[in-house]
């Protein structure tokens, strides 16, 4: 697996099975004794490189109201940068979007379900917010925009051959510390939007089963 999942970090998911084996130095009869086809290989690979490293402390970690929103953002993407901004981690990623989007489109899933509904929830909350209805759409961005700034640090290095900023943990700081400032002007007009009768909208339930 790790062989595989260098190949593919490497060249892409469009490479050929029989070139992964010559890179790993088996046959390729042997690579399919334990992966019957290649979208089995591609499964472990999403597994292992993916949910393998998602930590359950991190949803935690986002909702311990004992701590101000900024302080736990801070914290959990910290973390989350030095866990996932690895070769592997985001070429696999990006070599995904541009091929079929299996591990591109599962991943965006879990973070849909288990990351930005609960920043959303405990933005609110922070804000002395309600909790219901569902998420906007600018409330979603605003937290996309915080989340594609740390991921692009890793985009910068492992795509564009930059370096890593020499201080990740003050970089990782200011950008959780814009999202706190941008937030209460984004998630009380908001509110009040939903509130106003008339004026509300539509919006894409994005839930993770405590009503957000």
């Amino acid at each position: 697996m790790e062989k595989a999942i260098g190949f593919f970090s490497e060249f892409g998911l469009k490479g050929q099975a029989r070139e992964l084996a010559g890179q790993i130095g088996i046959t390729h009869p042997l690579l399919y004794r334990y992966f019957p086809n290649k979208q089995a290989l591609i499964d472990r690979v999403y597994q292992e490189v993916y949910l393998g490293r998602w930590k359950v402390d991190w949803e935690e970690m986002i909702d311990d109201r004992t701590k101000p929103i900024q302080d736990r953002l801070t914290r959990f993407y910290l973390d989350y940068a030095k866990t996932v901004l690895t070769k592997e981690w985001v070429r696999i990623l990006v070599f995904s979007g541009l091929a079929d989007g299996y591990i591109t489109d599962n991943y965006m899933k879990l973070l849909s379900e288990r990351l930005f509904p609960r920043i959303v929830r405990e933005t609110r909350a922070d804000l002395q917010l309600p909790l219901e209805p569902a998420s906007t759409e600018a409330e979603r961005e605003l937290a996309w925009g915080l989340h594609g700034g740390i991921f692009y640090i890793g985009i910068r290095h492992w795509v564009y051959g930059q370096n890593f900023p020499a201080d990740l943990e003050t970089v990782v700081s200011d950008r959780v510390r814009a999202y706190v400032l941008a937030a209460p002007e984004v998630f009380k007009r908001e509110a009040k939007l939903n509130q106003v009768p008339g004026r509300g909208r539509k919006v894409k339930l994005l839930d993770d089963g405590r009503g957000c």
